[in-house]
C-alpha cells in the first residue's frame, strides 16, 4: 500500500475577498501568523522543597494575515482602513484568502473570521526610480481557518 505523499503548494498570486468589496489582488504573502506565548510558572513541591518550573498556555495573540502588492490607486484599503481608525463596528468583515497558482487555478484557501486592515503601509519609494510603489496590508482576524 503506498500513501500520497502532499505536495508543497506553490502560488503566483493571493486574491483576497470580502462580501462588500471588490476582489483584491497580491504579489507577495508575507505571512500568517497565529501565536499563544508561553508562560513559565514556578511552583514549590511541598515534599521535597524542589521548584519546578512549567510552561503553559499565556496570552493568545489574534491572527494575522500580511500581503503585499503594487499601488493600484483605487485606495479601498485605506478607505476601509479609515473605517477601522474612526471605531466603525462595520469594519470588521469575513472573507478567503485565495493562493492561486499561474494559470489562476486555487491551490489553497483560508477563511479570515472577522477580519479588518489593522495596518496599511506604502514603502519603496525613491525619487526618480522606476520600482514599484508597495503597498503592504496587514489584516487582523479572529480567526484564519484553512477550507
Amino acid at each position: 500500500m503506498t500513501q500520497d505523499t502532499p505536495q508543497a503548494i506553490s502560488a503566483a498570486r493571493f486574491v483576497v475577498s470580502f462580501d462588500q468589496t471588490a476582489p483584491s489582488y497580491f504579489s507577495e504573502l508575507s505571512g500568517i501568523s497565529s501565536e499563544v506565548e508561553p508562560t513559565e510558572y514556578l511552583a514549590a513541591n511541598a515534599r521535597t522543597g524542589a521548584v519546578v518550573h512549567t510552561k503553559q498556555f499565556g496570552k493568545t495573540k489574534p491572527p494575522t494575515v500580511t500581503l503585499k502588492r503594487g499601488v493600484d490607486g483605487t485606495g479601498h484599503l485605506f478607505a476601509w482602513h479609515a473605517m477601522v481608525r474612526a471605531g466603525n463596528p462595520a469594519a470588521r468583515m469575513t472573507g478567503t484568502l485565495e493562493l492561486q497558482n499561474a494559470n489562476g487555478e486555487p491551490q489553497a484557501t483560508y477563511r479570515l473570521i472577522n477580519a479588518w486592515p489593522s495596518k496599511v503601509e506604502v514603502g519603496n519609494l525613491k525619487a526618480g526610480a522606476s520600482e514599484i510603489v508597495l503597498e503592504t496590508v496587514t489584516f487582523t482576524c479572529e480567526e484564519v481557518l484553512p477550507i
